[in-house]
């Protein structure tokens, strides 16, 4: 990722208090350093962990392209001040943190084990992997009067130094985002989309990923794309729909794909056809329409903004690609600009069609009707539906 200065001293995160931090290590051997990262486990005060380790922007101040971590949920600091203030003992749960590098002072061996004297620079990155909630809290707590009486208290953490210049290396920023993916991938914490955005593993999921940045309607398609699942000003779908249509546009499920995007030249050719596709849809779909301040408001009353409509775009542009194969003439403008209602929800089109249905005066989508509007879409077009909208 290339960053421009400001945007480099925006996101790197040193020492809120501006001084070192001295470390008691105990190195460890766990799998992630086979990603070329070193493993400690350690322990801080409460006082040390909020002096020495920042909590990430949310995503209304960082752009959500940069974040490494989702949004600090208010709920989940909540439940810990309750929790704290009606436990007899409580106690939190370990850490993940990163570094992108430490000085080691001394080194030790001691009942079998490694242990390091090490300092982490003040100047250099740290990253709070797992543990944002119980910083918020803690910080929280050391802030009120009553609270300084646990600011002794420790809390242990994991530390992966990525031996790194800082924590916005390509590389750096891979090793967090993944690690985040498989703490969370079978959790129901955050959301899909985000879980979908950190996640590197497989060929498709980098796909995925590669496409954001093509533009679409002179912009980039990040910016079109709520990456962490919440819709904000000018997002048109959700990260997770994206994904879902272009499963689609490709004709496989993930597993399949990742199996054919491990070919280097299949994946390019793949990323190619991605990207022309989603070039056309953004000039034939007015995404501008959601610039503006009741962007919500918008959002709900255009039809294009649908979950089921992304998936049949997704469709469409299938049938389109084996049309192609028939006739190499052919090219992306047979996804014209369609004439059909998708600027209202509420047009009757989509009742006399079968989409949606108005139930007390309430217009609703109906569930599964992605294909129907698919085949709506290339009957207008004239294209002969893809085989997955003749099943």
């Amino acid at each position: 990722m290339s960053l421009s200065t400001p945007i480099k001293q925006f996101a790197n995160m040193h020492s809120p208090s501006g001084k070192p931090l001295k470390l008691l290590l105990t190195k460890t051997v766990e799998g992630i350093e086979r990603r070329g990262v070193s493993t400690y486990e350690t322990t801080v005060s409460f006082s040390e962990l909020v002096e020495h380790f920042p909590i990430e922007a949310n995503a209304d101040t960082l752009p959500e392209e940069l974040k490494r971590q989702r949004d600090v949920d208010p709920a989940r600091v909540n439940g810990l001040k309750k929790y704290w203030a009606i436990s007899e003992g409580p106690v939190l749960p370990g850490m993940i943190m990163f570094g992108c590098g430490i000085e080691t002072v001394a080194t030790h061996q001691i009942a079998g084990k490694t242990l390091m004297e090490a300092v982490l620079p003040a100047s250099n990155d740290r990253f709070i992997a797992d543990g944002q909630g119980r910083t918020s809290f803690i910080k929280f707590l050391l802030g009120t009067e009553q609270g300084q009486q646990f600011k002794d208290y420790t809390i242990s953490f994991k530390l992966v130094v990525t031996n790194t210049a800082d924590l916005l290396d390509e590389h750096a920023s891979s090793v967090i985002r993944q690690l985040f993916s498989d703490l969370h991938c079978n959790l129901k914490k955050p959301s899909k989309s985000v879980s979908k955005l950190f996640d590197s593993s497989t060929p498709f999921a980098r796909l995925q990923a590669d496409v954001l940045n093509c533009h679409v309607g002179g912009v980039k398609l990040s910016r079109r794309i709520a990456l962490h699942g919440k819709i904000r000003r000018g997002n048109v779908w959700t990260y997770e729909q994206l994904c879902s249509m272009l499963s689609k546009l490709l004709g496989n499920a993930p597993t399949q794909l990742n199996k054919d995007l491990a070919d280097e030249a299949v994946y390019q050719s793949a990323l190619s056809l991605c990207n022309q596709f989603l070039a056309r849809i953004g000039a034939i779909l007015p995404m501008e329409q959601l610039d503006c301040d009741n962007y919500l408001e918008m959002h709900e009353k255009l039809m294009f903004t649908k979950a089921i409509f992304c998936n049949a775009l997704g469709y469409v542009g299938k049938s389109i690609i084996d049309e192609m194969v028939l006739d190499p003439a052919l090219t992306w403008d047979a996804l014209g600009t369609l004439a059909l209602p998708i600027l209202s929800k509420i047009d009757k089109y989509w009742q006399v069609n079968k989409v949606t249905l108005n139930d007390e005066n309430r217009i609703k989508i109906i569930k599964g009707t992605d294909k129907r509007i698919a085949s709506l879409i290339c009957r207008e077009l004239r294209v002969y539906p893809c085989e997955a909208l003749a099943a």
